[in-house]
């Protein structure tokens, strides 16, 4: 009698913690299949890249219920011109109605001393309450203005749809 409880006692959390890491989830990845285009971008107020360049956000799901952490997986490297510039993605569950935007750095920041431009103190990933089911998703880039308020300069804004769990 004594064995078979020991037994038990030995298996019974095996069995559990097996069970539990089968029904957790791997976070799934998904790209926007259309990433957002930026342009025109010609100097002295440029940035290094071209007159037309891609940004890539994901969507990534299955670390917490109804929520989706957007991302920019490949940050630029700095320039100075970046302190000026954002991406937001804005998102509407379309089971829920459910919307709202993030704000997100494209580039990789660095500290620099004095004045925190707002783009620069962004992070690069950012979670965000969705609620389950279909969420349509849009991003955009954006330009602060001097003396103006802000303006997109996405030739092509980025959009998809991820499946929030």
């Amino acid at each position: 009698m004594r064995r078979t409880v020991l037994i038990a006692a030995l298996i019974a959390p095996l069995a559990v913690g097996s069970a539990v890491g089968e029904a957790a989830a791997a976070p799934v990845v998904t790209p926007l299949p259309i990433p957002v285009v930026t342009g025109p971008e010609i100097g002295p107020g440029a940035v290094p890249g071209g007159v037309l360049q891609t940004i890539s956000v994901v969507g990534t799901t299955g670390e917490q219920p109804g929520t989706v952490t957007f991302s920019v997986p490949v940050p630029a490297p700095y320039h100075y011109q970046y302190n000026y510039r954002w991406i937001t993605v804005h998102w509407q569950n379309l089971n829920t109605g459910a919307a709202g935007s993030v704000d997100l750095r494209h580039w990789n920041g660095i500290d620099v001393p004095g004045d925190q431009k707002y783009a620069a103190a962004l992070p690069t990933s950012a979670p965000v309450v969705t609620g389950a089911g279909p969420v349509l998703v849009t991003a955009t880039h954006n330009r602060e203005q001097y003396q103006a308020p802000p303006q997109s300069t996405a030739v092509l804004p980025g959009a998809g749809v991820v499946l929030a769990a």
